[in-house]
């Protein structure tokens, strides 16, 4: 059963698409709540620090002003480049972004792009423009993995109407077995590339299917408590 399950959710971590030259293009998208803008800046560290880009994060939600201060107050506090630029049209805010990052000479834009309560045209139709102008490297879902069921019924509205990569669930230090892990990669037929496991921005972790193979089945995740360990201790540390 194990095998079959880590099988099916992947069989091995998936690296996120990192052009070796050139910028790289991460657009989220997701509905509103389900922490698209904290995991913006959780990735821009991730990459920070375990691939030494440097990332520039794009404040493309222009509905909720608190996203945007929201945004530019992480990055500040995690020095991570910002650009929010003016007026209300997510579409040329995208575009200028662009044309900073290629002048800055940074390797990565990560797009935090708007969320509605519900899907609708209106949210569609603006990811679309956004796309097509932005021709991303990945379209990456970001979904709660507490909303269970409601998570994977938008998961398969969005994998039918824009072409998604890949997905990462969020909140999954919560008291979850990670049941939505296996029916969003059922539902879009994408793998799932990172899991957020906490509030912190180092709390964002690449997917490993054997660990939530492990975890589903309530066999304990040894794995990532190895890997957890390695970063609270440095070697010395670990020998005495």
């Amino acid at each position: 059963m194990k095998e079959e399950l880590i099988e099916f959710l992947g069989k091995d971590p998936e690296k996120i698409r990192i052009k070796k030259s050139g910028l790289t293009k991460i657009l989220l998208v997701g509905l509103q709540g389900v922490g698209k803008t904290t995991t913006a800046v959780k990735l821009a560290c991730f990459l920070k620090k375990e691939q030494r880009l440097n990332c520039l994060l794009i404040a493309a939600d222009r509905k909720r002003p608190a996203a945007i201060k929201q945004l530019e107050l992480l990055a500040e506090k995690n020095k991570i480049s910002f650009f929010s630029g003016n007026g209300k049209d997510p579409v040329s805010i995208v575009d200028k972004g662009i044309e900073k990052a290629n002048s800055s000479s940074m390797d990565v834009v990560i797009i935090d792009t708007a969320g509605r309560l519900h899907i609708d045209d209106e949210l569609m139709n603006e990811l679309g423009k956004i796309e097509s102008l932005s021709k991303p490297d990945e379209i990456l879902f970001v979904a709660d993995s507490m909303t269970g069921q409601d998570a994977v019924n938008s998961s398969k509205v969005f994998s039918d109407m824009i072409e998604i990569s890949g997905v990462i669930l969020t909140k999954m230090d919560a008291d979850t077995r990670g049941g939505a892990a296996v029916s969003i990669r059922e539902v879009t037929g994408k793998n799932i590339k990172f899991i957020g496991n906490g509030e912190s921005v180092d709390s964002l972790e690449v997917f490993n299917p054997t660990s939530m193979a492990s975890r589903i089945l309530g066999m304990g995740d040894i794995v990532s408590f190895v890997e957890k360990a390695k970063d609270l201790y440095d070697s010395e540390e670990a020998k005495k």
